[in-house]
């Protein structure tokens, strides 16, 4: 079977199982996203040293490049993706001699990023990845009395580093810079000489990023009434002693906003809730964070988690113990008014705390 046969294959194969396992992973990860995207860039290839019969210095074009990639957001900081990219520039000039011919990279990687917390539309990220790349050499020339048309593949590594901007629900705009390199790449002159040399590429890219729905919420079932039957006659009740009230074991503090931040009214609500958590002598709660509809799914899950993430801070600062301190974030699952999407609704901005 050719080679290239053989890298396709295994390129589709290899895409084919990070597909059926991302898209799995929601059943595991209720709070996270599974996403597509795709990008089209300009790269900057920096010159390479061609080792053949001699040392040759190789410079490039300015090139283009398209990726698509499939991945999931775990409702973290973190995401994860599988990436297929090419990469194409022409040759500009051999040892300061006019070359023709093209060069082109063909890549499938894993790549992991990290987004940094932001109270605004736009989301910072930082990401690395690695993986296989298809380098060819198309009719290039000249090296020497003779030109290189061949392929190889080698070990690839890129670092990332971008911003994105949620356009709508579910939808994402983003730019990154990336330096992508393949090393020890070896091919053949048509002499049959073996020419060595490293891929480096410095790119900018603009893109889509679409983020599949969450599960609906299920609905809570009405309570079941039973049949009582008719009133028996019984004697006359003893007075019984007028019990003490009752704590309330569920608080809501509310958030402005796209905000995380806990506002005067809610510090009292969990000051409150803390004293009264001490007279009970209950040392465990649940913390649920919730947001309205006017953002991105995936983006609302996250704010969602920095708005009970920041009211645990304020109880781990009134003596709870972060391990007895649940937190769990529902994003915009889980209404207190239904709305339609894209609709501010303060009382959804809120976070529960429950004192089971």
């Amino acid at each position: 079977m050719p080679i290239a046969s053989k890298f396709a294959k295994s390129t589709i194969a290899s895409f084919a199982i990070a597909f059926a396992a991302l898209t799995a992973q929601p059943a595991m990860a209720q709070d996270g996203t599974a996403y597509v995207s795709g990008a089209l860039g300009v790269i900057d290839a920096p010159s390479t040293t061609v080792n053949d019969t001699t040392s040759r210095s190789v410079k490039f074009d300015t090139g283009y490049m398209g990726a698509l990639a499939l991945g999931y957001d775990y409702a973290s900081p973190w995401r994860t993706e599988i990436e297929l990219a090419r990469r194409a520039v022409g040759l500009d000039t051999i040892s300061s001699t006019n070359a023709s011919g093209d060069l082109s990279a063909t890549s499938l990687m894993g790549n992991v990023l990290y987004d940094f917390s932001s109270d605004s539309p736009l989301t910072p990220y930082l990401g690395v990845g690695v993986g296989a790349s298809r380098v060819s050499m198309d009719n290039a020339s000249p090296f020497g009395a003779s030109s290189i048309n061949d392929t190889d593949t080698g070990l690839a590594l890129q670092g990332i580093a971008g911003v994105s901007y949620a356009l709508e629900n579910n939808l994402d705009l983003f730019a990154d810079y990336r330096y992508f390199t393949t090393r020890n790449v070896d091919m053949r002159t048509r002499a049959g000489n073996s020419a060595s040399f490293n891929v480096d590429a410095h790119s900018v890219m603009i893109g889509l990023r679409y983020s599949f729905g969450a599960p609906k919420p299920q609905t809570k079932p009405e309570p079941v009434v039973m049949p009582q039957s008719a009133p028996q006659a019984a004697p006359a009740p003893m007075p019984e002693p007028v019990a003490a009230p009752q704590l309330p074991r569920t608080y809501i503090v509310f958030f402005d906003w796209d905000k995380s931040d806990v506002t005067p009214e809610a510090a009292a609500i969990i000051r409150t809730a803390a004293a009264n958590a001490n007279q009970m002598g209950q040392v465990r709660m649940v913390l649920t964070g919730h947001a309205d509809r006017s953002g991105p799914l995936a983006y609302n899950m996250k704010l969602s988690k920095r708005r009970a993430d920041n009211v645990r801070v304020r109880f781990a600062s009134l003596g709870f113990a972060d391990k007895e301190i649940e937190v769990i974030a529902k994003g915009e699952t889980d209404p207190l008014v239904a709305t339609d999407d894209g609709v501010r609704e303060p009382q959804n901005r809120r976070v529960e705390i429950v004192l089971p």
